[in-house]
């Protein structure tokens, strides 16, 4: 009997045990989300509305020294009550360190006419936030302080980046240079399945942002690329990625891989292109699931190892790790490198999740961030298990430990539909990600009710220790360094020093100083004392010894 009721207690600490680590690894971390954006059309009437804004989409963050969060958005005003003008915003809203928020500003207005203002931004070395946007068709680079760049005036003049482009990123290095990234359409690609689609290019600065380099051909693949993605390990080597095969803005070209390239020398010289894709046994899978066969035609469609949403992260070893869609399957895939990015392991499934249908929306992307612990954590649009379409599709938060894929997490799931998340983690522990909402998948389906388009934030602590960021600098000229001459020791030049005429002007000491005397005569003292213990205590054992 004793032995039935201690299995059966073994077995119910086992399966509250089981439950308990599923739970530990499935709930939510995350904050209750709260809409950054300001009141829309849609939302309310136009007329009660403090400022006619008539969207708020397209986020990118950054996070300020002091663990300040400050988002900008692509928004936009509505010029007349027939909604037939408007007018392009670049708004910025800071969360402060206390976790209070500033209210919505509006930093720029680019244009007129609904260009999408894409937007990057980073925190420098030099104290500056650094953003490149895009402005009508250009792209364009301001910087202001990251203490004032809640005001408009704050931020610098523009400079003109590139005179045209859609997709932007830019990051700052350890030194204080700037790395800038773009898409932008070529006039002279002639492929006849991605007519004139865009290329990667890139420009650097060495000056926080006063000249820049000229322009370079990243991708030169003529095949269209989008969608870039970089960041810069702490031994200042640049690592990026991007999809390549299509062009969203072109509207030509189909989806075939992902690409990565590494700089160990500031954007000076690139390493060769790694390309990702699906690997033969999923392909093999996917031609016998759709029963099809190599065609004509097929160069028209999306090559079945195709993938797409090529997404970046790097640990604190400066090793790249990717994650990936497969185009066909709605499948995550992942790939690492153990040696900062020449070889790369086998790309193998991500488990409990699955990608939104490609045919819903391909424009959205993936968020990876690297922890204190070098985990990797994930920000994905999709669905958990068994879980369908017909619903919308969620914000999910899946970490990788070094070895598996723990169980994701839901960050937001309701009627709304998240997209373009963007994930960035403060000290190493304190998980931040911003996103955009529509309020349906196809507005074109709801004529009768304005579609909205809301940013949203939500923040998690991680149980780890804080890992500091590395400390601001104010730039300054490099000095030039006199070269010694060969086979001659330069020694150090003294500099003198002014002492003070009652220093100068003392008579010569005639005794030991007072502190040596006082210290020889502790050092007496203590000795009698520990002579005088050895004597007792010698004495006491001789005693005890006579007597026995």
């Amino acid at each position: 009997m004793k032995r039935r009721l201690s299995a059966f207690l073994a077995l119910i600490c086992y399966l509250i045990g089981f439950n308990v680590t599923q739970l530990s690894h499935g709930q939510s971390i995350w904050s209750l989300p709260i809409e950054l954006s300001p009141l829309q059309y849609g939302q309310r009437p136009l007329e009660q509305l403090e400022r006619p804004y008539g969207w708020s989409w397209l986020p990118d963050m950054t996070l300020g020294p002091d663990g300040s969060v400050h988002v900008v958005w692509y928004g936009g005003l509505i010029k007349d009550q027939g909604n037939e003008g408007t007018v392009d915003l670049l708004m910025y809203r800071r969360r402060n360190a206390d976790g209070s928020w500033e209210p919505v500003r509006e930093l720029f207005a680019p244009g007129e006419g609904g260009y999408t203002v894409r937007t990057s931004i980073t925190l420098g070395r030099d104290g500056n936030l650094h953003l490149l946007y895009r402005a009508g068709t250009r792209i364009l680079y301001t910087n202001a302080n990251w203490r004032g760049a809640i005001q408009p005036h704050a931020w610098q003049p523009e400079r003109v980046i590139s005179d045209s482009g859609y997709y932007v990123a830019l990051a700052a290095d350890q030194t204080g240079g700037l790395h800038a990234f773009w898409s932008d359409i070529v006039t002279e690609n002639t492929n006849p399945h991605c007519y004139r689609c865009g290329e990667l290019f890139y420009r650097r600065s060495t000056d926080n942002g006063v000249t820049w380099s000229p322009v370079v051909n990243l991708s030169r693949t003529d095949e269209g690329d989008n969608r870039p993605q970089v960041r810069i390990d702490r031994f200042n080597r640049i690592h990026i990625v991007w999809d390549v095969g299509a062009d969203w803005y072109a509207g030509q070209g189909q989806p075939h891989y992902g690409m990565y390239r590494r700089s160990d020398d500031g954007g000076l010289t690139w390493s060769e292109p790694v390309r990702f894709s699906l690997p033969p046994a999923v392909v093999q899978e996917i031609r016998q699931q759709q029963n099809q066969v190599t065609t004509g035609n097929d160069a028209q469609k999306p090559p079945f190892e195709a993938v797409q949403q090529t997404a970046l992260a790097v640990d604190e070893a400066g090793n790249p790790f990717v994650v990936y869609r497969g185009v066909h399957n709605d499948r995550l895939y992942f790939q690492r490198s153990l040696d900062g990015g020449n070889t790369w392991t086998p790309a193998s499934e991500l488990p409990y999740v699955r990608a939104r249908n490609i045919t819903d929306n391909n424009l959205d992307y993936y968020s990876l961030a690297a922890d204190s612990a070098n985990n990797i954590h994930l920000l994905m649009v999709g669905f958990v298990g068994t879980s369908t379409t017909d619903t919308p599709p969620a914000l999910i938060h899946m970490t990788f430990d070094g070895t598996r894929w723990l169980s994701p997490r839901i960050v937001m799931q309701n009627e709304l539909y998240p997209e373009l998340p963007r994930l960035a983690i403060y000290n190493g522990n304190q998980l931040h990600a911003v996103w955009f909402t529509r309020s349906s998948l196809f507005e074109a389906k709801k004529s009768n009710k304005r579609p909205v388009y809301q940013i949203w934030y939500s923040t998690a602590q991680l149980n780890l220790p804080a890992q500091p960021g590395i400390p601001l600098f104010t730039p300054t000229p490099v000095t030039t360094t006199p070269t010694a001459v060969a086979g001659v020791v330069v020694m150090p030049t003294a500099t003198p020093i002014v002492l003070p005429d009652e220093i100068r002007h003392a008579p010569a000491l005639q005794e030991p100083m007072r502190w040596e005397l006082y210290g020889l005569q502790a050092i007496g003292i203590a000795l009698i004392l520990t002579i005088i213990g050895i004597g007792v205590i010698g004495g006491l054992i001789m005693i005890r010894r006579s007597h026995r």
